[in-house]
């Protein structure tokens, strides 16, 4: 079953320019239940219009409205609405749709790709220790924990379940806000030990902390004599993250082989990332006034790419490139199936639906539910004591194509 955390990290596979579908000026509603009621409207008329399979599934869509939308409507608060909407978009058991609130980190996701192009609209920024949490219940699992951030510091990993921060139920948005520039206790739960850690919230967009993270996971790894470079690449919805691994491809002309880490994070647009790996490592100087400069055209050494479940939209058809051109060796676990186009479309001012509008093919192959598989299999991405089994792998296999 499809679940919100899934299906909003794979909200940015969009074969439209985004901001496309925004539906007008924020709305200020008269109350709550005046709120819902029109939130309902326009949401299931967006489905209605925009749903990739509005005309096979027709009778299904009308007996999934019919079945909650009483109940939508007369939720108590926005969160429990955004909580019927999800279950009610489980049914459906598609990718890339959800209803994201603003008290669910994948809307400040939606509200950075909306405003990407814009040169004066600023991205909502949310609180944020740089990890990322799939809601299991009324709980937050950890989803993912990025580089050099606060998460990471405190000792957080991935599977981790929160339980409080400053001594309050923990929630991704509504709890961590009052601790932002403040050092605060975390509490999570690992098996049957509860765990505590310190940290210090931040503020900042969602696609800027994707991009952050990024930019940090680049180190070269020194194994067996051999330099390996390695980058984690979080998203690809925004040309940011284009440059940002151009500029570790460029930074690893020394290196003797690279391992591109796509595990989890978002999608976005497939063109562009493979290209450095296709182009001859040539060097470049240019000499101005006496003042040279060096650049790298490409990277034609060994590639491993590293893929898990959370490898998602288009993660999987740039995984898909690289495998089938021979280009890398896919390691780890076959990736999510979840490639159907998606782009924002604000509902009002404080709500996103996402909905598949697009079916999506690579070579005519349909990856969505089926996924792309690795060259090499690691079933468990960590041992008991944190230790990442895919990234070791990779720099076996790695070591084993440098020549």
């Amino acid at each position: 079953m499809v679940t919100l955390a899934i299906c909003a990290l794979n909200l940015t596979f969009t074969p439209f320019t985004t901001g496309q579908f925004t539906t007008g000026a924020p709305q200020t509603p008269v109350d709550l239940k005046t709120d819902l009621e029109q939130t309902w409207t326009k949401t299931t008329t967006l489905i209605n219009q925009w749903f990739y399979a509005k005309e096979k599934r027709k009778d299904e869509l009308t007996k999934v409205f019919a079945k909650y939308e009483a109940k939508a409507k007369g939720a108590k608060s926005r969160e429990e609405f955004g909580t019927v909407m999800n279950q009610m978009i489980e049914d459906f058991n598609d990718s890339h749709f959800g209803f994201l609130g603003d008290d669910t980190q994948p809307y400040y996701t939606f509200d950075g790709l909306q405003k990407a192009s814009s040169t004066t609209a600023k991205a909502a920024e949310m609180p944020q220790i740089g990890a990322w949490f799939r809601p299991d219940g009324k709980d937050s699992i950890v989803q993912m924990v990025l580089e050099e951030g606060q998460a990471m510091k405190a000792g957080v990993r991935k599977g981790d379940r929160m339980v409080s921060i400053g001594g309050k139920p923990f929630t991704p948005i509504r709890a961590m806000d009052p601790f932002v520039g403040q050092e605060v206790e975390i509490k999570f739960r690992r098996g049957d030990r509860v765990l505590s850690g310190k940290v210090t919230p931040a503020k900042d967009g969602a696609l800027s902390m994707f991009l952050d993270a990024s930019r940090k996971s680049y180190r070269v790894i020194e194994n067996g004599g051999k330099k390996l470079a390695y980058f984690h690449l979080w998203c690809q919805g925004t040309d940011g993250f284009i440059n940002a691994l151009s500029a570790a491809v460029d930074r690893s002309s020394a290196t003797d082989g690279f391992i591109l880490d796509l595990r989890d994070g978002f999608g976005g647009r497939p063109e562009r990332y493979a290209d450095p790996f296709f182009r001859p490592g040539v060097k470049v100087d240019t000499t101005i006034q006496g003042m040279k400069r060096t650049a790298y055209f490409g990277y034609d050494k060994p590639l491993v790419v590293i893929i898990n479940r959370g490898s998602r939209s288009a993660k999987e058809v740039l995984s898909y490139i690289l495998k089938k051109s021979g280009r890398a060796t896919l390691v780890g676990e076959t990736t999510a199936g979840a490639v159907l186009g998606t782009t924002p479309m604000r509902v009002n001012d404080w709500a996103f639906i996402e909905i598949p509008l697009a079916e999506m093919q690579v070579d005519g192959i349909t990856l969505e539910k089926v996924g792309v598989s690795p060259d090499v299999v690691v079933p468990a991405e960590f041992d008991k004591d944190g230790k990442d089994l895919m990234l070791e792998k990779s720099i076996e296999v790695l070591k084993g194509k440098i020549k």
